[in-house]
Order: C-alpha cells, then sequence, then structure tokens
C-alpha cells in the first residue's frame, strides 16, 4: 500500500506551476508532482516534460535521473530503475508520488517510514501500471510507465495533493540583444555531458556520450532553461559490496548557475530533507530562474566543470 497518509492541505490557486513557471493545467495540479527514477544507461523517454531533473551518480560512475513532473502528459515514461536514499531527499520537499523499481537496501527503511512522499514501488504493479519490454542490450533497462497510468493510481488510491511547496521564483527570459551568441558547458561521469547555448531559444542543448541527447518520445534534444551545478560531498558506503554511494542533500555547497548564457556563481542550501533547495547568489539572493526545465547536476567538491561564456553580441 502507499504511505504517507497525510492530511491533505487545500492547494492555493495558482496560474504557474512553482518549480518550472510555466502555465498551470488545473486538473494536473490537482495531483501530487510525480517523481520518477530514470537510468542514464539507456534510452530516455518523457524526461523532456519534467520541471526539474537531478543528475547524481549512482553505482561505477553511472548516474542516474530523478525527473520531477508537476503535469505530464506522456504515453511512455522510463526505463523505471532502483531507488536511493539522496533521491527521495531531494523529492521529500514536493510531496511527490515516488516512483521506483526496486532500490538499494538503505533506501527501503527511509520510504517505509516517510510522510514526506507516497511510496509507489513498482515491482508490486507489474502488469497493471508498469509493462516490461525487451531488451537485449540493456536488460534490467525494460520496464516502463504512462502518465495516464499514474494518475489512474493517484485517484484509485484517492492519493491528495499534501504539499503546497513554493517553487523556484522565476523571471523573464533576458531580451534577445543582451544574449551571448553561444556558451558551453562540460562535465564528466562515466560518460561526458555536456551543454550548449541557443541563443534564439535562450536554452541549452544537451548531450550524452558526444551526442545530442534526446527524449525518444518526442524525437528531439533534451534543452534546459536553467542549469544548475551544485557541488556536494559523497563517497562510497562503508562496506557495501556494490560500490552504492553516499551523496550529501542536505546543508549547503558551491552551485554554478547557467542561464541566458551567462554564468552566475552562488551557493545551494537545503536545511533539512523536507525543506526545499534554494539557489542564492554571492549577496545571499535568491536566484530567479527562466521558465521552464531545470536540469541539477549533482557533483563531488574535486569533480572539474569546465564552460565557456562565449562573447556578447555585437
Amino acid at each position: 500500500m502507499p504511505v504517507p497518509t497525510p492530511i491533505p492541505t487545500s492547494p492555493r490557486p495558482i496560474e504557474e506551476v512553482p518549480l518550472s513557471g510555466l502555465k498551470a493545467d488545473p486538473e494536473a495540479f490537482r495531483w501530487p508532482a510525480i517523481a520518477v527514477m530514470i537510468p542514464s544507461d539507456s534510452e530516455q523517454y518523457g524526461l523532456s516534460q519534467a520541471s526539474v531533473v537531478y543528475e547524481a551518480v549512482a553505482e561505477g560512475n553511472i548516474p542516474r535521473f530523478l525527473a520531477i513532473f508537476e503535469q505530464v502528459q506522456a504515453e511512455k515514461i522510463g526505463p523505471v530503475r532502483s531507488a536511493r536514499p539522496y533521491y527521495v531527499e531531494w523529492a521529500c520537499p514536493y510531496g511527490a508520488l515516488f516512483v521506483h523499481w526496486g532500490g538499494s537496501p538503505q533506501v527501503f527503511p527511509m520510504l517505509s517510514e516517510s510522510d514526506c512522499v507516497y511510496n509507489m514501488e513498482g515491482i508490486n504493479w507489474e502488469g497493471a501500471y508498469f509493462r516490461r519490454e525487451v531488451n537485449e542490450q540493456v536488460p534490467w533497462n525494460s520496464v516502463f510507465t504512462r502518465s495516464d497510468l499514474l494518475y489512474k493510481y493517484l485517484e484509485s488510491w484517492e492519493l491528495p495533493r499534501f504539499v503546497d511547496y513554493r517553487g523556484y521564483p522565476h523571471k523573464e527570459d533576458a531580451p534577445l540583444e543582451s544574449r551571448p551568441l553561444s556558451a558551453t558547458i562540460s562535465l564528466s561521469f562515466a560518460y561526458p555531458v555536456g551543454y550548449s547555448y541557443d541563443r534564439e531559444g535562450n536554452d541549452y542543448l544537451r548531450e550524452y556520450d558526444g551526442r545530442p541527447h534526446l527524449d525518444r518520445l518526442s524525437g528531439e534534444q533534451l534543452r534546459a532553461k536553467n542549469v544548475a551545478v551544485i557541488f556536494v560531498l559523497q563517497q562510497p558506503i562503508p562496506g557495501d559490496d556494490q560500490g552504492r554511494m553516499q551523496v550529501q542533500t542536505t546543508g549547503e555547497g558551491k552551485a554554478l548557475l547557467f542561464l541566458d548564457g551567462t554564468l552566475i556563481e552562488g551557493r545551494w542550501v537545503k536545511t533539512a530533507p523536507e525543506a526545499e533547495m534554494r539557489f542564492l547568489d554571492s549577496d545571499g539572493k535568491e536566484i530567479a530562474f527562466n521558465r521552464g526545465t531545470t536540469w541539477i547536476e549533482v557533483v563531488a567538491p574535486d569533480q572539474e566543470v569546465t564552460y565557456h561564456l562565449g562573447q556578447p553580441y555585437p
């Protein structure tokens, strides 16, 4: 059965969804956000509709994605993979339906005791809300779901929206004449990740392992309006024979915020697992994001991140 069973709050009337700042769909916004564990070592479906995507290492320096959807219409989402504690703590402030397929030994006690997410363990629902496809190359990445099935699950179990989270402050895009001609961001996990700034769209085209990173559902390259690189402490769990990781989720640390083709150097702050992550500039003022998808790249303090901001438009 799903947990928790909280007392719902009365959602405030909104015109924009809090994390992406995009126009709100009142029907979708009746329900909690949906957070889905998705692997990086396989083709992904539905990522372009997420409001926020966290990319952080699991085992073997291979990241997984935590995709947080505030409103989604996708006939295929996934593949769905297993959970780790730090992804749960990033989803916690949003009262999300946390969708996963299994997890590490450390995550199950957390999910069973959690009062900040609804736990949807996909293994219990294969054939009902999840379907398995043949994937000979990556057989462990073979389970998918759909948005209508996830909303059906929420409705069937009468799981209300119970957290009135604030999300990020938003602003208008920088005017075209003030945007630089180009900019790039590069970092590396088990594979290189890159972003190339598109001046016309005022967003960042994502690259994966030297190739355009596509949402296979739409067939289009993934774009981010904002790219946040956060530096956090992380290390292997002592005695864990699978090389699972401990990753810092609370406290504060250095952050690089890329938007409008520019860089803001600041800090990330998250005071508790249930607290929302905030991004502050050097003066301690909260940074306003552009409306659209935000990618949060979670890297170690000594992990190399390179960027080129390009030249201003003449």
